[in-house]
């Protein structure tokens, strides 16, 4: 029985939310497959990210549950398609089998290339990046207005994580942090999001510069940030 955020059948000419749905030129060599029964998880949300997969054969149902309850689907993934690619640790999503399913392992390295040559993937890659953020971003909401310096330190984990993909140094935020726009996003005054900054400081956590907020201790951050 699939989830109720996946239909029991799928037709794979039906348009329903689909990904490059193609196989790419040149496509890297397969790694070990697994075979999926219909129904079987190939990953689960909070589960640790391991490979990035191909669909060889069947299709997969992608989808995310928000912080509100809301199940969305993301996609469904063919024969071609690659799934399974992110920057945190672990998966925000879940990918379930729909029908009898094979997937092969794809290494790191051959997954880059793929992304570099193929605009589709790529566009996908970027999604998921916003995908991540945005789930970030709802669950420091979330965690209430009691705990606003971890709020913070999940936004500024989050924002480093995603910084990475663009070849930007993860250690330094550039953006205005303490905008009205990043307080409005985590429920917060403006102030509140400063008086935070400055506490954070304090523990020696982050350093204000001309440059944006330097975080210089990055395992500190990550601690406050698991806790919201």
């Amino acid at each position: 029985m699939l989830t109720e955020a996946c239909p029991e059948r799928v037709d794979p000419r039906a348009p329903l939310a689909p990904a490059s749905r193609r196989a790419v030129s040149g496509a890297p060599v397969a790694g070990p497959t697994r075979t999926l029964a219909a129904s079987d998880f190939l990953f689960r949300e909070g589960l640790v990210r391991g490979e990035v997969y191909r669909v060889e054969r069947g299709a997969l149902c992608h989808y995310i549950v928000w912080e509100d309850g809301q199940h969305e689907i993301i996609e469904f993934a063919f024969p071609g398609d690659y799934i399974g690619f992110g920057h945190l640790d672990g998966h925000i999503s879940t990918a379930q089998a729909v029908v009898e399913t094979e997937v092969s392992a794809i290494s790191a390295e051959d997954f880059a290339g793929v992304v570099e040559a193929d605009a589709l993937v790529a566009a996908r890659v970027s999604a998921q990046d916003d995908r991540e953020f945005a789930y970030m971003r709802a669950r420091a909401v979330k965690s209430g207005e009691e705990k606003p310096v971890e709020r913070v330190a999940s936004l500024l984990t989050a924002l480093s994580h995603l910084g990475i993909p663009e070849g930007r140094d993860p250690m330094l935020i550039p953006d205005e942090i303490a905008s009205d726009a990043v307080a409005e996003h985590l429920h917060m005054s403006r102030d509140s999001v400063a008086n935070v900054l400055s506490e954070l400081e304090d523990r020696g956590l982050i350093r204000a510069s001309s440059a944006g907020v330097r975080i210089i201790n990055m395992s500190g951050l990550e601690k406050l940030a698991d806790v919201a």
